[in-house]
């Protein structure tokens, strides 16, 4: 059985986020998120983590508060080579349970239109379709139970 723990890293613990981004391939065709953004902006975010397989990041999740609003967005990402393992999934329930302690009410993300894989994957877990912020990116909403 391999493995796999999560850990929360915060800014000043980039190195195995420099380590995650160097190793993801592809899934950074549609994670897009630090290519406009410094690590700083982790000071920002409710929760960051890295799901590691021993000492390889293969995941990354976060719940980024965004400043002077009410809205919290979730990303995630898995690496290319470790797509289809279960592994988004196992960032989505440690987020989610996150958002929960966090007394969150609704979480927010975008996505491609085009990967599917990981829109069945967000309404597994009840996000519903909320409109588009771009032409070709799908906004997503959950309300999230506190029960």
């Amino acid at each position: 059985m391999v493995d796999r723990t999560i850990k929360v890293i915060n800014s000043a613990e980039t190195t195995l986020l420099d380590l995650f981004i160097a190793n993801a391939g592809s899934s950074l065709q549609t994670f897009r998120y630090f290519q406009s953004r410094p690590y700083t902006v982790l000071n920002n975010h409710i929760t960051t983590c890295l799901l590691m397989e021993g000492n390889e990041p293969v995941g990354y999740g976060h719940l980024d508060k965004d400043q002077g609003q009410d809205t919290v967005w979730l990303g995630i990402a898995v690496s290319e080579k470790h797509k289809g393992k279960g592994l988004g999934k196992r960032i989505m329930n440690y987020l989610i349970a996150s958002a929960k302690t966090n007394q969150i009410a609704k979480l927010k993300l975008t996505v491609d239109d085009t990967n599917i894989a990981a829109i069945h994957l967000y309404q597994k877990f009840g996000f519903k379709a909320a409109g588009n912020v771009k032409d070709s990116c799908l906004l997503m909403e959950l309300e999230v139970s506190h029960a």
